[in-house]
């Protein structure tokens, strides 16, 4: 999966308007939620076959650091 195909699915995820940037700081989106979490975890169990947890993403901060939970399945 390409990087903006990811970013085009986060901000599907997170139910936005506008595209989301990579260095986007997560923390100023109100939709950047537990609801956003859960549809996560399962994006990556059903896309790339991984096993991410709240945790991992309550530590992210930007979209990029996200996709750096991938371990290279968007690139």
């Amino acid at each position: 999966m390409t990087r903006n195909d990811f970013l085009i699915e986060l901000q599907e995820i997170m139910q936005l308007d506008d595209p989301i940037a990579e260095d986007a700081d997560l923390r100023d989106y109100e939709e950047w939620d537990s609801l956003a979490f859960m549809v996560l975890i399962t994006f990556f169990d059903k896309n790339f076959g991984q096993r991410i947890t709240f945790e991992d993403l309550a530590v992210c901060e930007t979209p990029l650091d996200i996709m750096e939970l991938s371990k290279g399945a968007i690139s």
